[in-house]
């Protein structure tokens, strides 16, 4: 059922919800009109119309706190939070949220109170030193059991689990599940050596309810001592295809060696082994050819879209060779044509002549970034969240290789302190593929390699490399904002000593940031470069000069 944002203004406190509407209550919908205290919006018209919105709020009445009844994209409370002044935020779900959504809120100087559920001690702590009272409801202890199971030492360590393991079963377990998923975000996988089916269906039914997480959950068959996947497989495969079409989780049976070697290989002859063997020999280059085939298409995908910005750059243009225009040219349109060359067609191309029509292909376009001397030459989009554009192409196409895109916190009009771009580093050399000759001595010899382009509608933008590093996964280089001059230097100082290269060049609190970032070695590294803004530094000089 489709839902909607509902924001109800009850005295001082408005309520931002996002759930279903009853059938009176649909009629109301994006008409900017109070039914019952409250007004309703979809997430499109809300996004679109946000300052009207406020306006109509603030004409009802004063506004001095905020809550949140459900996990949401926080992005879209900010403006409220800032316009209203809130100082009073409650978190009004039984749920703790993701890190980058704890730095939205740290960001916005105006609150002085929190409530919620709960919030890890080092996260609390930020708040603290930023004046803000922290109040969380959690009550319930996880057990000793538990913990010891997951090698962990208190709740707050449970925040950041990943993976759990659940190897023996205990009175308190059911509870202790359920608490561990209010305070844990970041949960992909459950492995499971103890077995029951009422364990099995509460693990389904607490995940489902949990609207945040898509998680697996394995059974190792080689702990099934008493055969309960043998005697209930009909049971897990039906359980299984309900959770596929929920979203929710899916199970995956790890089968013992023994298992296999005695079930699936002692009927087999010595033909059949062969056949088997020429039949996954087979396999391999089908998948090795279809690899590569897609591979290919995505490369030509890319091409596809730079030939088309070029030739709807008006610059472009001038250089078409169409037989018709050929026959209508004067002379002189014709020795004027045969002078510009392909080279000077790219030399004279510009973002702003461009802009409209990429616009017309993704309206979430913003800027266009180029890297010399690798293949990094693509239109840069934003969308509401960082995820979008891991998995959608620029035509919003469901492909692997995603897209180059601006964090979605970044103001890409004005830019911020840290301008963060990310992308896949895609094998076949496309998206930020090509990222790593950054790190290679020979590359960076040539100066002009350092000097990253990035051009918007407005304005064409010089970056200049200064620090280049490979990093486990964290998100202390993901900051956007600085609140003071010393936590900016805090910041330059840190991805500076990070740096596989010395650079000379001086980076000021003044400057902006240009980040860009991407996978490397694995899920959990992170291969990054800074770069610094070019034009405010010729721009003294100019002054110093005069």
């Amino acid at each position: 059922m489709k839902e909607y944002i509902v924001l109800t203004l009850m005295e001082n406190t408005l309520i931002f919800n996002y759930r279903s509407l009853l059938a009176e209550e649909n009629v109301f919908v994006n008409k900017n009109g109070f039914y019952k205290d409250s007004l309703y919006y979809t997430i499109k018209y809300y996004k679109k119309n946000i300052k009207n919105i406020i306006n109509n709020i603030s004409k009802k009445g004063n506004v001095s706190s905020l809550k949140i009844m459900r996990l949401v994209t926080f992005k879209n409370v900010i403006p409220l939070i800032e316009h209203f002044n809130i100082e009073n935020l409650a978190l009004d779900f039984l749920s703790t949220i993701d890190l980058s959504d704890y730095d939205l809120f740290l960001n916005c100087k105006q609150i002085k109170n929190i409530y919620c559920y709960y919030m890890p001690i080092t996260i609390r702590r930020k708040f603290n030193d930023k004046g803000v009272n922290v109040y969380t409801s959690s009550l319930k202890e996880i057990s000793d059991e538990f913990l010891n199971q997951q090698d962990a030492f208190e709740n707050d360590t449970l925040y950041y689990k990943k993976v759990i393991k659940i190897k023996e079963e205990y009175p308190l377990l059911i509870e202790d599940l359920t608490e561990f998923l209010k305070i844990n975000y970041n949960l992909k996988a459950i492995h499971i050596y103890v077995y029951s089916k009422e364990l099995i269906e509460t693990i389904v039914n607490l995940v489902k309810n949990d609207e945040s997480r898509n998680v697996i959950v394995f059974l190792h068959q080689g702990y099934d001592k008493g055969n309960f996947i043998v005697n209930n497989f009909e049971w897990l495969k039906e359980l299984s295809e309900k959770c596929k079409e929920d979203y929710t989780c899916e199970f995956r049976i790890i089968y013992a060696n023994t298992f296999l070697r005695n079930n699936l290989f002692k009927q087999l002859t010595f033909n059949n082994l062969k056949l088997i063997s020429v039949l996954c020999v087979y396999v391999c280059i089908v998948s090795l050819i279809i690899v590569k085939a897609y591979d290919y298409i995505e490369e030509i995908s890319v091409e596809q879209l730079r030939t088309q910005v070029m030739s709807d750059s008006p610059i472009a243009n001038l250089g078409l060779d169409d037989e018709e225009d050929e026959e209508e040219l004067s002379d002189e349109d014709t020795e004027m044509e045969e002078e510009i060359s392909k080279e000077e067609i790219i030399e004279k191309y510009t973002f702003s002549n461009s802009f409209a029509a990429l616009k017309k292909i993704n309206n979430e376009t913003k800027a266009y970034l180029t890297v010399k001397n690798t293949e990094i030459s693509y239109p840069v989009v934003q969308h509401s969240d960082n995820n979008y554009y891991l998995k959608y192409d620029f035509y919003k196409k469901k492909t692997s290789m995603g897209w180059v895109y601006f964090d979605y916190r970044n103001d890409t009009v004005n830019f911020d302190d840290n301008n963060i771009i990310y992308a896949h580093s895609m094998k076949n050399g496309t998206m930020f593929g090509t990222l790593f000759k950054t790190l290679n001595t020979t590359w960076r010899k040539n100066k002009d390699n350092l000097i990253i382009s990035l051009d918007t509608e407005k304005e064409q933008m010089k970056f200049k490399i200064f620090s280049v590093y490979k990093v486990d996964y964290t998100t202390d280089y993901l900051k956007v904002n600085f609140n003071s001059k010393e936590e900016k230097e805090d910041f330059i100082k840190l991805i500076r000593g990070r740096s596989s290269y010395k650079s000379d060049d001086i980076v000021t609190s003044e400057d902006k940031i240009l980040t860009l970032s991407t996978c490397t070695g694995g899920s959990n590294r992170r291969l990054v470069v800074h770069a610094v803004l070019l034009k405010d530094k010729e721009e003294e000089k100019e002054e110093e000069s005069e």
